[in-house]
């Protein structure tokens, strides 16, 4: 008992801290309300040889079957599915009915415990289903083991219902005597120490997810940003894959931030980003590239299905538009298509060949496709290296 307390309290302690650090953990909330609720029942479980059965049996029971319940809606949270109160409060109700109307349980130690068993591992086994479930939404390395770690206690919680019937156990000095009670409360003190290990593990798992995902992550736009694109692109190309680079850049830009302000520029920026994101096939990674430049990467697609797919997606956003502040700001869009079959798998070179097709699309009147071919490529590069010489020489 002094041990069940002692741990139930101290890992109370840490869920405390780690909800008052980040209101975002929601869950670390119900779980220190388990925690102190269990802390709080094994305090009057051990007063049992003083007497006061309403509190030391009746109330440590309710408050079990409440504890789990808040662990339960803990899990809940955690997933971001809806807490059910009904459920919550039902199995701590059902104990105090029983207890309180029916002397088939208040008289009898051994319906007590098939009582409580059936309740708390009714909850165990949800809470294991409720974490396998959320495997598929969010796939944390802990799920697995977690799910299977609550179903295994559930599974042997269950136990103490046969054991009840087949081997009661003896009731003395307000407590339950039994080799068996003692294996099974055993235990439930180490499914203690396991389930706080398991929440703080979860917790710090989708931190860690959380932070890699921003990490990979445009903040404005909610898209790759340039990093992660360039770390994808290198996957593909180092299996020698198939595809077309397609690189983005919204024309006159700069014209709208001017005109229409730097909140409009990133409402269009934004709204142009969802649009393309809504058109993506099964496979393609798009990113910003910066600034007003995007990257689309569209992998096993040659230049032919690759143009075809460009041009949809620029007649798209040419008529889409955006509104902002009531007013209608008209865009579109100037892409540069480069292929893996003509320019090999180095990035560099695809990039290269893809801007300067980009370059000819904008220097063309804007709002094309353009693709890029080698001799074109390198007449585009070495036009664009002589301009600034140019200008430097005539300045």
């Amino acid at each position: 008992m002094i041990c069940t307390f002692l741990s139930t309290l101290v890992v109370g302690i840490f869920m405390f801290q780690v909800w008052f650090t980040d209101r975002r953990h929601a869950a670390a909330g119900y779980w220190c309300l388990s925690m102190w609720v269990g802390a709080l029942c094994t305090i009057f479980a051990a007063l049992r040889p003083m007497g006061y059965p309403l509190l030391t049996v009746g109330l440590s029971n309710a408050l079990a079957a409440l504890g789990y319940a808040l662990m339960w809606a803990g899990f809940r949270v955690f997933d971001r599915r809806a807490v059910h109160w009904p459920v919550v409060l039902a199995g701590p109700l059902l104990w105090c009915l029983a207890y309180l109307f029916l002397p088939q349980v208040s008289g009898d130690v051994n319906n007590r415990i098939i009582l409580s068993s059936v309740i708390i591992t009714a909850y165990s086994l949800w809470i294991g289903i409720d974490i396998w479930r959320g495997r598929r939404s969010e796939p944390l390395p802990s799920r697995t083991m977690s799910a299977i770690f609550f179903l295994t206690h559930g599974v042997i919680y269950s136990l103490r219902i046969p054991m009840a019937i087949i081997a009661p156990v003896q009731l003395a000095h307000g407590s339950a005597y039994s080799p068996w009670f003692a294996l099974f409360s055993l235990e439930l003190f180490a499914h203690t120490i396991l389930a706080a290990v398991a929440m703080l593990v979860l917790i710090k798992e989708r931190g860690e997810a959380l932070y890699r995902q921003l990490s990979r992550t445009d903040t404005l736009t909610g898209i790759a940003n340039r990093g992660s694109f360039l770390d994808d692109m290198r996957m593909h190309l180092s299996g020698k894959a198939e595809g077309t680079l397609m690189i983005f850049d919204l024309d006159r830009f700069k014209a709208i931030n001017d005109t229409y302000g730097h909140v409009a520029g990133d409402a269009v920026l934004k709204r142009f980003s969802a649009r393309v994101s809504s058109w993506l096939e099964e496979g393609m990674l798009f990113c910003r590239f910066g600034g007003e430049e995007f990257a689309l990467f569209a992998p096993g697609q040659g230049i032919d299905h690759a143009e075809r797919f460009a041009e949809s997606l620029r007649r798209e956003v040419a008529a889409m538009g955006v509104s902002h502040e009531g007013r209608e700001i008209g865009i579109s869009v100037s892409i540069g298509l480069a292929d893996v079959a003509t320019f090999g798998t180095d990035f560099d070179r695809l990039h290269s060949a893809a801007d300067n097709a980009l370059y000819a699309a904008k220097e063309g009147g804007r709002n094309r496709v353009m693709r890029a071919a080698p001799a074109a490529a390198l007449t585009g590069l070495a036009e664009r290296m002589r301009k600034p010489a140019a200008l430097s020489v005539a300045g």
